[in-house]
């Protein structure tokens, strides 16, 4: 069974490897939406899993996953033209910090509906970004 596993991890490295490299700028946003909508549905599964008992490896995977959509709403922070970008740049970076704040709590007190609810700003911000994608800009 480990022997599928890390086959099937292999496939998935190659596979998104091929998706960035070919990727323009603002389909490697939408990737990276992509990527934390899937670490949180990752992470919210694993707290619906450990509720009080705790199992060691869904705890693990839980903050792997949230690790991993901290850092990309991190990196879409950093990418910011605060110079340039005006409101809509200053609106993002105050919802991005607040969806980091809001993870740190969920993460902490293993609250599923928080990252429900983080995943549903990232789900309206990744609409945003399919548009564009959509119309080629």
């Amino acid at each position: 069974m480990m022997y599928s596993r890390n086959k099937a991890s292999q496939y998935h490295a190659v596979r998104s490897h091929g998706q960035v490299a070919d990727a323009s700028p603002t389909r490697l946003v939408q990737i990276m939406f992509e990527h934390i909508l899937s670490n949180l549905a990752t992470a919210q599964g694993c707290m619906e899993r450990i509720k009080n008992n705790l199992p060691w490896n869904e705890v693990v995977v839980k903050c792997k996953a949230m690790g991993k959509a901290v850092r990309l709403i991190g990196q879409l922070d950093a990418t910011l033209d605060m110079e340039n970008g005006g409101q809509i740049a200053a609106n993002l970076h105050n919802l991005y910090l607040y969806m980091l704040g809001r993870l740190t709590t969920a993460n902490a007190t293993n609250d599923a509906q928080i990252v429900l609810e983080v995943s549903n700003l990232v789900r309206k911000i990744k609409s945003g970004w399919d548009g564009i994608v959509k119309d080629g800009r």
